[in-house]
This record gives C-alpha cells, structure tokens and sequence, in this order.
C-alpha cells in the first residue's frame, strides 16, 4: 500500500504530466465544427466534443459555461453552426490555456479574446427578487438592453432563450427541458450574467416542445425476459405537439418526433441530469438511499423491472429510476489509448484518463466517470489497472 507521501508525489506527478500532455497541443489535429444544428439543442455531453478537454476537466463534466457562451456567441450573429460549435470554442480557449484544473475559466477576458464581438458584459449578478415573477423581470430587463443572458440554475449555467410573461425560456447545456423554472428549483436560480454579442439581442422563437394529449394518447408495452435475467420494456406514447407563438429571431424551430419509444435494459447507464439521482435500498418508499448519482457518473444496470434498474453500489443492492439516465449503448471495443473512440489519440484522451485517476476514491465500487470500453482504453499498458504508467505511455503515444 501506498504511504500519504508517495500519493502526494504521483498527484503532483501527475498534474505535472497532465500539463505537458495540454502543451503537447501540436501532437493534436485541429477539430472543426461537425454539421450545423439549432444551437438551442447543442449539449455538453455530445458524444461529438464531450471528451475534449478544458484544463483538467472536459466539456461533458464541466462545459456548461462555455456552451452557454457559445449559444449566445450564435445568437448574436458573432459565430454560425457552420463554423462553430461548443467544441471548437472548447479548443481555442484550452489551447490560450484559459480554463484551471476544474475545467472553470480563469478570466473571463478569455472569451472576448477567443471571440472579439463576444464579452462577458457583467459580473455575476445576484437576482434581487424571490419570487419567479421578479426573477423573469430582471432577466428581461438586461434582455431589454440588448445583451445576451446566461443564468446559473444551482452550479449549473444555462443560455437564457427569451421571457414570456413569467416564464422563462432557456437552452440547456445537460438536457431538453426549456422552461426554467420547471426544470430547476426557484431557490437554487440565484445568479444571472449579461453577454454582449455581436448585434443586440431582439427576441426568440420558443422551441416546440411535445406535450401528451390525455384524450387521445395510447401507451402500449410489452416486458421481454432474456437468458440473462434483463427485463426490456418498451413504452410507446403518442404525443401531439404544442407551439407557443412569438416573434423575432431566425432561430430554427425544431419538433420533436410524435412517438418517443424508450427502451430499458441491463447495461451501463450515465446520469445527463444536473440534479443528482438517488439510489434507493427501497425504491417504492424512496427510503434508504445508498448513493447518489451526479452528472457524468456512469453505473451498470444489472436487471431491470419496468423503468426501475437494479445495481450494486459499494457492496450494496440498490435500486434506481431509469428514467433519469441515459443508456451508454452497446459495449463498443476501443483502440488502447483512444479512449473516445474518435478515431485519433490526443489530449481529449488524456483528460479523460485524468479525470478516471481523480475520482478513483471519491466514488464508491459501482460508480465511475466512464463506461467499461472507456476504462479498457485507457489501460494502455495492458496490466488491467489504469494508472499513473498509463499516463506516461499515453505521453509518448501522442507526442510520437
């Protein structure tokens, strides 16, 4: 075992070296923006630049800041999908090294050096109000003035799309919903930033959101078991569509499909949502929670009942509600060492593995950053532990 010192001088190695893989940027190909989309649908977690690292985080874990930004840089006419997207703005600002160990900004001056039409033009701002109704009307006053606004929802940021009345619109780095205050707490929404983009901001058009037609909606499901014990079931819900009118931007709108069939498994799940998810020992009384889930955190789903998958967390059996996670896919083999799967080794890679080696002994047995095929990957020496030997191969495999 390990004495404190010697876990002092492999974290400090380790940081050292994480540092040079960042500087090692010149052994990396320049990533272009993918195929443009509505920015309002862009997320951290795209399997499209989720892994790309920003200081010693990457953009799935702590990128809803700067996809925030870049949602407004969009908006504003300053950048276009075509050219941009949260993952080229993820590599300009990692490469001027603005981003700290956390993944956070180190100044905001960064992105107006990164995007010149594009400033932070406020500080954080404390909401002065309680209330929904006061909060809605501070954020349509900077609205008013012309600037862009993100606002923090509980140490998470969101793009701010418009105002109506006392509903707030907002874009969402980690999932779908759009109306602010019914996907986060009031209490938790306490700071608010104004971003000055290109042209000033004039209005949205909400996005269509799907709402269940009580009247005429069917559900249907069927529950399949396997040799392996796994309950499949699959809900289909007929869904009508919903359209709220508003004028202004040339923002796209997109609907979402009528049917939404969801499909529940055994296999690995990751939690996409900001609000943690708890664990149960006993999921119908929701009592004795044994975990808790956070965004990123990974757990393999052992069998499933319905939408509720069992698991085993720190030695323990527990129960979670499959509805709040997102299903990994298939096991898909990697290349040693490209732990993303893209294609390419480089210093997205490395911030994962850096990121797998920090949460080693703060999450408990069951609950990891990344998937089984990730954590293969990144054992590049092969002797089935990831580790500080695999932070020094993977330097070499990038740098040659």
């Amino acid at each position: 075992m390990r004495t404190v010192k010697e876990k002092g001088i492999f974290s400090v190695l380790l940081a050292f070296l994480f540092l040079i893989g960042i500087l090692a940027g010149s052994c990396q190909t320049n990533i272009k923006a993918h195929a443009a989309d509505d920015f309002r649908l862009w997320r951290q977690n795209d399997e499209r630049w989720g892994s790309y690292a920003i200081g010693g985080s990457t953009v799935r874990s702590s990128g809803c800041y700067i996809t925030s930004i870049a949602m407004a840089a969009v908006a504003s006419g300053a950048k276009d999908t075509e050219s941009f997207d949260p993952g080229v703005f993820a590599k300009t600002l990692n490469d001027m090294k603005a981003f700290n160990q956390w993944g956070g900004l180190s100044a905001w001056a960064s992105v107006n050096k990164a995007i010149p039409e594009v400033s932070i033009a406020t500080a954080n701002l404390n909401f002065k109000s309680d209330t929904q109704s006061g909060k809605a009307s501070e954020i349509k006053e900077y609205l008013d003035k012309g600037l862009y606004v993100i606002c923090n929802v509980g140490g998470h940021w969101v793009y701010i799309d418009g105002v109506i009345g006392d509903d707030v619109y907002m874009a969402d780095p980690a999932k779908d919903e759009i109306l602010m205050f019914e996907a986060y707490d009031n209490k938790n929404i306490t700071v608010f930033q104004g971003i000055k983009g290109k042209n000033p901001y004039k209005g949205f058009t909400p996005l269509e959101i799907a709402e269940k037609d009580t009247e005429t909606s069917t559900v249907t499901s069927s529950v399949t078991t396997t040799a392996a014990a796994a309950l499949t079931t699959t809900t289909a819900v007929q869904t009508t569509a919903r359209t709220t009118a508003v004028t202004t931007t040339k923002a796209q709108t997109t609907l979402r499909p009528a049917v939404t069939t969801v499909t529940y498994k055994a296999g690995e799940y990751y939690c996409s949502d900001v609000v943690p998810v708890k664990v149960w020992a006993d999921i119908k009384a929701q009592k004795d929670a044994i975990a808790s889930l956070s965004y990123g955190n990974v757990v393999r789903v052992l069998k499933v009942s319905g939408t509720v998958g069992e698991v085993k967390i720190g030695g323990r059996s527990g129960f979670v509600e499959l509805t709040k996670l997102n299903y990994a896919g298939e096991p898909e083999e990697h290349e040693a060492g490209d732990v993303n799967n893209d294609g390419s080794f480089d210093t997205c890679d490395l911030a994962l593995i850096n990121e797998y080696l920090n949460s080693l002994g703060k999450l408990p047995d069951g609950i990891s950053v990344l998937t089984s095929p990730e954590i293969a990957a990144a054992d590049i020496s092969g002797d089935g532990i990831v580790d500080n030997n695999d932070v020094l191969l993977y330097l070499m495999l990038i740098c040659n």
